[in-house]
């Protein structure tokens, strides 16, 4: 079934603004022996990990009202991806293939149903003047920037999966803090949206 699905198009359905339920902010980490997929409610502290969740997983967190950052162009796709069954190697191959595919291209891995899995993306909803990473908006906004210094092409050993679930957790938390800082253009975009019907 994974290899006849080939979803590729840039076209995606509408169904994201149907989700209920409080925002949920999120982040994936990918490399050939793990998937780590980090998420936390608005407002709370704790940040729950899933390390090399299962499809059913998936499956749930996909029903919450997912927040991330530049996800529509990456998470989403990972996400995608596990909920039809790849597993690790093939989710760390389809990631190789997003990074390192050029814009417009067409074979690059992404699936069109998985652009609306989230319920918003920041950097996609981002006025222009603040489009930049994620790790430019920690030190421009003072939050606590944590650099994993692991090869991202090798696996992890098993005593190091708390190190990156410390570095994804860190994501999760300044994902929040830059869509609370940039709550003037998440206005103007729901505007937007709610003018173009």
């Amino acid at each position: 079934l994974v290899n006849k699905m080939h979803f590729k198009s840039e076209d995606f359905s509408e169904s994201g603004d149907s989700k209920d339920g409080p925002l949920v902010f999120y982040d994936v980490e990918v490399f050939p022996n793990l998937l780590l997929i980090n998420w936390k409610y608005e407002g709370d502290k704790p940040v729950v990990r899933m390390i090399n969740p299962g499809p059913s997983e998936i499956e749930e967190l996909i029903r919450m009202k997912l927040v991330g950052f530049n996800c529509r162009r990456y998470d989403n796709h990972i996400l995608y991806a596990r909920l039809m069954g790849y597993d690790n190697q093939q989710i760390f191959n389809l990631s190789q293939r997003i990074i390192n595919s050029k814009k417009g291209e067409r074979n690059n891995g992404m699936f069109g149903e998985a652009y609306n899995i989230s319920y918003t993306d920041v950097y996609d909803f981002a006025s222009a003047g603040n489009k930049k990473s994620l790790k430019k908006f920690e030190i421009e906004l003072g939050i606590h920037h944590q650099e994993l210094n692991l090869p991202w092409d090798q696996p992890v050993p098993e005593d190091q999966w708390i190190k990156v679930a410390e570095y994804c957790d860190n994501d999760v938390i300044a994902t929040e803090a830059v869509f609370n800082h940039l709550k003037g253009d998440w206005t103007a975009r729901q505007i937007l949206a709610e003018l173009a019907d």
